[in-house]
């Protein structure tokens, strides 16, 4: 095969609708395997997650949801608002620095729903779930995650810090909030 000439994927792509509704819904148990495999799928830039660590989330998640697009199921997304004894030290910078904030801890949309706007809806979900706080998020510097980064950027986000090494290591975003108390921000 020449490298000019379209690929299968490419014309799936290319043929896909750009403006997919996207909906949350909670994940229910029947959900679990198909968390679990986005996730390790996606491992080098997630913390790992076995059945166990998922049952620990999703007890002290404000909420696991599942990403559904007009072609079904499309990954997931798991958030924590301030007040979780979670035990992550990417959520607790945060929660040592802001009073009251929803945190995006990872959030995984399916290789073939990539590239469709899909993580931008699931980020304006959220904001319009919780406009008086910010959103926050963290990504990989290391190992790069160059994508992410320019994602983040681009969505209004702001680095706020960094934890980690330079083999192993997240830039900390913060969103602000949409909207303050006396009105628009």
């Amino acid at each position: 095969m020449h490298l000019d000439q379209p690929t299968v994927a490419d014309h799936r792509r290319s043929t896909q609708a750009v403006d997919d509704q996207v909906t949350l819904r909670p994940a229910t148990p029947d959900d679990d395997p198909r968390i679990l495999a986005w996730n390790e799928a996606d491992v080098h830039f997630l913390a790992e997650m076995d059945p166990e660590r998922l049952a620990y989330l999703k007890e002290r998640a404000a909420a696991v949801e599942i990403i559904e697009t007009d072609h079904g199921p499309s990954g997931f997304v798991i958030t924590f608002t301030a007040g979780s004894d979670y035990d992550s030290p990417n959520y607790r910078w945060f929660a040592a620095r802001e009073p009251e904030f929803h945190y995006v801890d990872r959030i995984v949309v399916d290789p073939a729903s990539r590239g469709r706007g899909v993580a931008g809806k699931v980020y304006a979900v959220l904001a319009a779930r919780h406009p008086h706080v910010p959103l926050l998020a963290e990504v990989n510097y290391a190992p790069p995650n160059p994508a992410s980064l320019a994602f983040h950027s681009r969505s209004g986000f702001v680095e706020v810090g960094r934890l980690g090494t330079q083999t192993n290591g997240v830039v900390l975003f913060r969103r602000p909030p949409q909207v303050s108390v006396q009105g628009l921000v």
